[in-house]
């Protein structure tokens, strides 16, 4: 039988007896793990997705480490002889190790604290780990050895991180979205009052309004809210633009507002349109989208 890479020596046993009967049912292959003289216990160490070990209690030194530390983290035994978690831990969060370990070692601690700590692989730098530690004692409640379990959860925690990345943006996106439209609103404002004044006076008072404008940043800020925007929603402008050309820029952020989850109040008040006449402005904005009078305008954009 041809050996595969990574199998340990009980899992090649309990396949080679597995070869000979490929048929087995749920109590012939129980009767097999039985009676065989297989390592169950070692047979899981080489399959488990944590790495299980055993640490000295006085300074954490490792003393064993299931064969799954080499598949998941890079290391073999020997590459762990000698050494102690402080050596692979990122130094960022020593402390939170530390304060961990030592209530294991002095036996504090009754129930396993779960950690979140990022562990320097052999092959891919620091992942990040999830894991506790957990006292051996003996008759006299002594601790004697300390046993730690870790598992990667790489995938999981980048995927949270950047769902929070995301919540913080879009929380960003919001507010600046709203001083962004009341910047524009003063301006439209200030307009309006120099119109009403005597035209010999116009000019100075224009001038001062462009030196407002250039201060308030305007485009500066539409700028820094469409770089934030793209970094939450990347493909939301491109979609809209190439599959629904007549949708002019008023439309497009007029979608925008709603994908960030800002409320009908919100909208109404920042594009200076009555809220009793938001619902004539998203009619018209599905038959621009080519949706029919019943479908929801907000699921749609969320599928954007």
């Amino acid at each position: 039988m041809k050996e595969t890479k990574g199998q340990g020596k009980e899992t090649e046993r309990l396949l080679r007896l597995l070869e000979e009967d490929s048929n087995l049912d749920g109590e012939a292959l129980s009767r097999l793990l039985a009676l065989q003289q297989l390592d169950k216990l070692k047979l899981i160490a080489e399959n488990t997705i944590d790495v299980v070990c055993l640490h000295h209690p006085a300074d954490g030194q490792y003393l064993y480490a299931s064969p799954s530390t080499e598949r998941i983290m890079g290391y073999t035994p020997e590459d762990l002889k000698g050494k102690v978690p402080y050596d692979f831990i990122h130094p960022e969060q020593y402390s939170k190790l530390l304060k961990n370990v030592s209530n294991s070692s002095e036996g504090l601690t009754s129930m396993p604290e779960k950690l979140e700590l990022r562990f320097k692989t052999k092959h891919h730098g620091y992942q990040w780990f999830e894991g506790y530690t957990k006292p051996i004692f003996d008759k006299k409640d002594k601790v004697v050895l300390v046993l730690s379990c870790t598992r990667n959860i790489q995938d999981r925690k980048l995927a949270e991180l950047e769902r929070k990345e995301k919540e913080i943006i879009q929380q960003n996106l919001l507010m600046s979205s709203i001083l962004f439209e009341k910047k524009k609103n003063i301006i439209k404002k200030i307009e309006q009052r120099i119109l009403e004044v005597e035209p010999d006076t116009r000019k100075e008072l224009r001038s001062i309004l462009c030196h407002i404008q250039e201060t308030m940043n305007l485009d500066e800020d539409w700028e820094d809210f469409m770089m934030h925007y793209k970094k939450v929603h990347p493909d939301f402008y491109t979609n809209l633009s190439t599959h629904y050309p007549a949708l002019s820029q008023k439309d497009m952020k007029h979608l925008a507002f709603m994908r960030i989850g800002m409320t009908s109040s919100d909208i109404s008040r920042i594009m200076m349109v009555k809220k009793e006449s938001l619902r004539v402005v998203r009619n018209r904005l599905k038959k621009k989208l080519g949706l029919d009078a019943s479908e929801d305008l907000m699921t749609f954009v969320k599928r954007l």
